[in-house]
């Protein structure tokens, strides 16, 4: 893969120290990213030795396994010790949260990290009231409370409303849950992150032996980065961390819900005196008209957005007006303008939108407990090859059976057993290879699941029907769980195409804003930094290289549309 050195990229390769780079849409960040890191490594080795190395980290798997790609296109082979590439929170998880733990003088040495911490919605450690008098987890189900980053509680990210339950009471409830996980060692990565801050302020031999460990830190998509996490990296700086990176476009920004800080991106991007500050304004991607559509959504004080794409087109933004409630008549309308054999895409804003497009979640279970989807999600994941998720599915299924009355620590230690049983695995591999298949009614496969596993391990399961489970009968299992609809189109909401592109999208707009909705009424230009639903069209808008397409209801008028898209977009009728 060759690398183009450009006017708009070299003072970012160039650059050392604090940086913020500032990157549009389009402008190949990643890629350059990538290339730096071929300098940097080379750098790094020769300053500091063969065992420190750089540490380039992102906010989702998808996003650092990009940088991987690029990497390996560019140097011919994949980015290796004593360099990593990471997500944020797996490295806060395995190079403070871990290693450390037993630092922090409680029972348990080492953690498990999990995904989830569910089983706490189960527990029992005192009587907590709510206003009520009800269990205070009624209101406030354990799994999802969490420390800040003051040390208070929250739940789901809220303060305790007073009317639902005395904040006293609700500190000691949140209080005795997360001491409860603390001790015994069941966090998640909120948890992880907490305690690692913490850890780095007690001990700052942690935060020197990490900047000896990793000299140059680099932070992707570091507009999506924490409070929390932007404090870790500044007391990694205090400690010595001289080489550090924040790149990303605060435009960009979609995951408030998990506690995004855009705002503290352009705070060190506009601190001249700590941060040196960088922008790419080239866009590789899209068309001028199309960059002056999303750039309706920037500070009208920054340095505009060039289009450097090659393909050659400018085609003016295109508007369609549909019947709301009749959405498959638009994808026609779509279908007819645009080329079949390329990468066309049709944007919504959120889950309740995609079922107007017939897209529906998995329907309803009709088992009262998860036992039944335990050996389905089983099943499903041999189905698409992932045997190892199969095994680990089954193991937790024996345990629930056979340990059903044990508490969860003890079930953690049966597993934790059973994983190094060699001879059960191999039983558990025979069991999934025989299992029978979902492609079958809901009674049929209940009826033959259940005498498999009597026969395979002589234990007689009850998978408990739900009361209205029995009109699922007739039913195809595998259509009931994960129904497919076919469009000529893939149809996502914003947030999964975030980093993607396409050569057309359609994104569908609403006739209002109310709840999860966008519509014209959010095309204005934000006083500063744009809302979120602001920041998704900018995202959405962004995507396509070629053609871009606005689906707007009927009811708004054409001069209506116009005063909000202005006059260069071009309506199809």
């Amino acid at each position: 893969m060759n690398f183009e050195i450009t006017a708009d990229n070299s003072p970012y390769l160039k650059a050392r120290g604090k940086i913020v780079l500032n990157a549009c849409p389009g402008s190949g960040k990643t890629t350059a990213v990538a290339y730096k890191l071929t300098t940097l490594i080379e750098e790094c080795e020769k300053k500091y030795g063969k065992y420190s190395g750089i540490a380039c980290l992102s906010f989702t798997n998808v996003a650092k396994d990009e940088i991987g790609k690029k990497y390996e296109e560019i140097k011919g082979i994949s980015l290796g010790y004593p360099n990593i590439i990471s997500t944020i929170d797996s490295f806060i998880n395995q190079y403070i949260t871990l290693p450390f733990y037993h630092m922090l003088s409680v029972p348990s040495k080492r953690p498990s990290i999990l995904n989830t911490v569910e089983f706490l919605n189960d527990m029992h450690l005192g009587w907590f009231p709510n206003i009520k008098g009800q269990p205070l987890k009624v209101s406030y189900p354990p799994s999802r409370l969490k420390i800040e980053i003051d040390g208070t509680y929250t739940w789901d990210g809220n303060k305790c409303n007073p009317k639902v339950a005395d904040i006293a009471v609700f500190e000691r409830y949140a209080k005795a849950f997360k001491d409860w996980q603390i001790n015994n060692g069941f966090i998640n990565n909120d948890d992880s992150t907490y305690l690692a801050c913490k850890l780095l302020e007690t001990y700052p031999q942690i935060a020197q032996y990490l900047v000896e460990r990793f000299p140059y830190i680099i932070i992707d998509e570091a507009q999506d980065t924490s409070e929390i996490q932007y404090k870790i990296f500044d007391i990694l700086i205090s400690a010595g961390l001289s080489n550090i990176e924040f790149v990303g476009d605060p435009y960009q920004s979609l995951y408030e819900f998990r506690e995004a800080r855009p705002d503290m991106f352009l705070n060190r991007f506009n601190d001249a005196a700590q941060w040196q500050a960088i922008r790419f304004s080239d866009c590789r991607r899209s068309s001028q008209n199309i960059i002056d559509m999303y750039s309706l959504f920037r500070n009208a004080a920054e340095k505009a957005i060039i289009s450097t794409c090659k393909h050659g087109t400018d085609h003016q933004v295109k508007v369609i007006r549909y019947d709301e409630n009749d959405p498959t008549s638009l994808i026609e309308q779509y279908q007819k303008l645009v080329d079949s054999d390329s990468s066309n895409y049709i944007l919504v804003r959120g889950g309740t939108h995609l079922e107007k497009f017939g897209i529906k979640p998995p329907s309803e279970e009709p088992w009262k407990n998860s036992l039944a989807k335990m050996l389905i999600n089983a099943q499903h994941h041999y189905d698409k090859g992932n045997t190892k998720s199969s095994i680990d599915d089954l193991r937790v299924f024996f345990v629930e059976i056979c340990f059903s009355g044990s508490d969860y620590n003890a079930k953690k230690e049966e597993i934790k057993k059973l994983k190094e049983d060699v001879n059960f695995n191999i039983r558990l591999f025979e069991f999934l290879k025989g299992m029978p298949k979902i492609d079958d009614t809901l009674k049929n496969w209940t009826v033959n699941i259940t005498t498999y596993v009597k026969a395979h391990f002589g234990i007689d399961i009850d998978l408990q029907l739900k009361q209205k489970g029995a009109v699922f009968y007739a039913l195809n299992l595998k259509e009931l769980l994960f129904p497919e609809i076919t469009t000529p189109f893939p149809i996502s909401t914003i947030h999964k195409i975030k980093g993607m592109t396409f050569t057309t999208i359609l994104l569908v707009l609403s006739h209002n804003s109310s709840g999860q909705n966008i519509s014209l009424t959010d095309f204005v230009r934000p006083a500063s930094l744009p809302s979120e639903k602001q920041r998704m069209l900018y995202v959405a808008l962004s995507r396509p290289e070629v053609s871009c397409f606005i689906a707007v209801p009927n009811v708004i008028s054409e001069k209506q549309i116009i005063a909000q898209l202005g006059n260069t977009i071009e309506f199809i009728n």
